[in-house]
């Protein structure tokens, strides 16, 4: 018998045991294999493919918290969570950008925007990617 032979099995047991992770409660985790993104990992430990899976930084599900200044007119502020990782997908990386971005071209459409409108009118914009504004205000400049 060859001495090498035993040695992949406890070589082949350490590779599968690299593999888990840890992802914090009421957050989840882009899973990204060869740059392109493959799931959202959630809450618990979970097991990833070694060398081919690369993750992204926890992402908090509840309480986001977001100031955009407005060019002109008011700014607004925007409490959101997310209700549905998965329809979000890939757009988890950047999550408070895109919200934001959503809620400057609502503030710069609407001619004179109430809180009601507001808020409806960017939970129609995000609420595809499973994103609702919790709580809106609008701030006279």
């Amino acid at each position: 018998m060859s001495p090498l032979l035993p040695l992949p099995l406890p070589l082949a047991s350490l590779a599968w045991l690299t593999g888990f992770r840890r992802v914090p409660d009421n957050c989840v985790v882009t899973v990204h294999r060869f740059g392109r993104f493959v799931r959202a990992l959630g809450a618990g430990w979970r097991w990833t493919v070694p060398g081919l899976d690369q993750l992204g930084q926890p992402v908090c599900l509840i309480g986001h918290h977001l100031d955009i200044p407005a060019e002109e007119g008011a700014h607004a502020e925007l409490y959101y969570q997310i209700l549905d990782p998965a329809r979000a997908g890939a757009d988890l990386d950047r999550v408070d950008a895109l919200v934001s971005d959503q809620a400057r071209d609502v503030l710069a459409t609407l001619p004179t925007p109430a809180v009601e409108q507001f808020k409806a009118e960017i939970n129609r914009r995000i609420g595809g990617l499973g994103l609702r504004v919790i709580r809106a205000a609008l701030h006279a400049a």
